[in-house]
């Protein structure tokens, strides 16, 4: 089983709209397009995807979705990705993850602690945008993932 570990694509700045509100920039979308695209043309494209219910989450999920050609029933808003939420709040749902490739969309700092307690300690660094590929031979549990590998959106600035 793989797990797609994504940071939403680039967002606008808040100015005077509030945070879970602000939309992906456009240059946020064609750089997450041209991921989305990349990801797909090598055969890791989501069965499932849950994604924060912010707007620039949903819209970064929506572009992955549109890649992979998953319908409305198969993307869902987690509120266990929601802004704020830990990943001791996350962990316990991957355990649930319905498809041989899931993919999550949310926020850092949670995106790069979530890979580094899957894949047994280190740090990383996301990038809006960066998607991080995790393999389990069985059960998705901290330690037990190996990265396979990590792209950065802005690779296609």
């Amino acid at each position: 089983m793989q797990l797609l570990i994504i940071r939403h694509a680039r967002a606008a700045e808040g100015q005077g709209i509030p945070d879970s509100q602000r939309p992906l920039t456009d240059l946020g979308c064609r750089e997450f397009e041209a991921s989305a695209r990349l990801v797909v043309k090598k055969g890791v494209a989501p069965g499932h995807l849950f994604h924060s219910p912010a707007v620039r989450t949903t819209e970064t999920a929506k572009i992955l979705a549109s890649a992979s050609g998953l319908t409305d029933h198969a993307c869902h808003a987690a509120s266990w990705l929601a802004l704020g939420t830990g990943i001791d709040e996350i962990l316990p749902m991957l355990a649930q993850v319905p498809a041989e490739i899931t993919a999550l969309v949310g926020h850092e700092p949670n995106m790069c602690a979530l890979v580094s307690s899957l894949i047994g300690g280190g740090w990383m660094s996301f990038r809006p945008g960066t998607i991080a590929c995790i393999e389990f031979e069985s059960v998705v549990a901290p330690g037990l993932g190996k990265l396979n590998w990590l792209l950065d959106a802005g690779m296609f600035e």
